[in-house]
């Protein structure tokens, strides 16, 4: 259940956050299974709703719903990456040493705007080339938001979004 159906104040953040030097490996199943793990253990702690994320090879895009009276979701994030880096550091075939960019680029989405962000992230795979279709990209909530009736049967877009600039 979103934070919206339980009436609670909340607000909507778009987010994007890299991986270093723009490294591939989060094209690796078990990373992104970390990182989904370290999504759910900070979420444990500081609650949020997914409203949509693409994980990409190096690269996640995401949107949040997030408490009104939270200022500011940057820790979120940071303990998310931290959990990765402390449980990937060493893993054969990843860059050593840092594994993400830093910072995170991040606005809050107005209503009006909520359901073009959710378009956007999920057509990036088909912007970057990785996908034909968003519904073809494994590491997607596409197929989650398709089966709540936000999208139809297939792709409605007819043609890449445009960007939005923050």
């Amino acid at each position: 259940m979103d934070m919206e159906e339980q009436n609670l104040p909340h607000r909507r953040v778009y987010f994007v956050f890299y991986t270093y030097r723009r490294h591939p490996w989060l094209a690796r199943p078990e990373a992104v299974q970390r990182l989904r793990t370290a999504f759910r253990e900070v979420a444990r702690r500081r609650p949020w709703v997914w409203d949509g994320a693409v994980i990409l090879p190096d690269a996640v895009h995401g949107l949040w719903s997030i408490p009104a009276q939270d200022p500011d979701p940057r820790g979120r994030w940071q303990a998310a990456k931290a959990h990765c880096t402390r449980h990937l550091r060493n893993w054969p075939g990843l860059p050593q040493g840092r594994l993400w960019q830093r910072g995170v680029e991040w606005h809050d989405v107005a209503a009006g705007e909520w359901r073009h962000y959710l378009d956007m992230l999920h057509w990036e795979p088909v912007r970057r080339g990785l996908a034909a279709r968003p519904e073809c990209w494994r590491y997607s909530s596409y197929r989650r938001c398709q089966a709540a009736g936000l999208y139809g049967q297939p792709w409605e877009q007819a043609r890449p979004l445009p960007e939005i600039s923050p």
